[in-house]
């Protein structure tokens, strides 16, 4: 079996190759070629923990995928990452197990990232934006590093509950990628061409604050039974929710609460196919749920796979 390290997957894995591979694949998820078994989340409240478990394979590869994430949100404190994680690849003929990805969650930052870089193209009308960011984790950074490659980003403003941590958020987005990044209030942030709301939360984060017309909001924190990043004030000015899974969104995402889930939702898959962006009025606010599906992880690791075969 092959092991392979961190080191060797950030070698291989970028997101010029990652997002259009992500795209086939919502695509690919939605007409019945991709596959992924429901979520199994296991927390550990005393420690502010929790670990995910993601099956999921792709028609057109000879894998299967099992990915295993923790979070840890008070690791930072310790001086430890909040995320670590595994992918293992299988045979889908033999069940013979071939790699484990040691990738310490980065696919699942990437992937995540990058899935909302998919959505964003297909639902963003302007090809330059104003990026809001609401929440100061390692999404925040992967969302920025992702969402630039499909439109070119003015600036960004970030917001989170600690004003120190937003500014170290910004001050690498701006150091590394080259991206003017500032802090801003919760409104102004918000208000925003596009929105990226990537926290924990298990009570609204978007709760009275007023959306951009036009704008697309990502509410990405949302991927497990209890956690919600949207508020039903917020929902009443979104007009189109558009889901990873609608099905696995009810369960584990925003859909899972009445507010949002009275709006009838559509599947990125189901976008990305037909070309529309869901407006019915170029004013209108769309919402992108995303849970997290385990044929990303699929996409991730083929990627890998194909990269050091190479």
């Amino acid at each position: 079996m092959q092991i392979i390290s961190k080191e060797q997957i950030e070698a291989a894995l970028t997101f010029p190759t990652l997002i259009p591979a992500l795209r086939t694949g919502f695509i690919d998820f939605y007409q019945g070629r991709a596959k992924s078994a429901p979520i199994t989340n296991i927390d550990f409240p005393s420690v502010n923990g929790e670990m995910h478990i993601k099956p999921g394979y792709l028609l057109s590869e000879s894998h299967i995928c099992v990915k295993l994430v923790t979070c840890f949100y008070d690791n930072p404190g310790k001086g430890l990452p909040t995320r670590d994680g595994t992918v293992v690849v299988a045979d889908r003929e033999t069940g013979q197990f071939k790699a484990v990805l040691c990738d310490g969650g980065l696919i699942t930052d990437m992937r995540t990232a990058g899935a909302s870089a998919v959505a964003i193209d297909a639902l963003a009308r302007e090809k330059t934006i104003e990026l809001g960011v609401v929440g100061t984790g390692t999404q925040a950074f992967w969302h920025v590093a992702a969402i630039a490659n499909v439109r070119k980003i003015e600036n960004v403003k970030i917001w989170g509950r600690s004003a120190r941590k937003a500014e170290e958020a910004a001050a690498q987005i701006s150091g590394k990628l080259g991206i003017k990044a500032r802090t801003g209030s919760l409104e102004d942030t918000i208000y925003s061409d596009v929105v990226v709301s990537a926290t924990p939360a298990r009570s609204p984060v978007l709760t009275g604050e007023a959306p951009k017309p036009g704008s697309v909001v990502v509410a990405m924190g949302a991927d497990a039974v209890g956690k919600r990043e949207v508020s039903g004030e917020f929902a009443s000015k979104v007009h189109r929710v558009v889901a990873d899974s609608v099905k696995q969104c009810r369960v584990y995402g925003e859909l899972q609460w009445p507010d949002l889930a009275a709006h009838e939702a559509r599947e990125l898959g189901d976008v990305l196919a037909t070309g529309d962006d869901c407006r019915k009025h170029p004013a209108e606010v769309v919402l992108f749920d995303s849970t997290g599906l385990g044929f990303q992880d699929a996409v991730g690791a083929q990627l890998v796979l194909s990269a050091m075969r190479a």
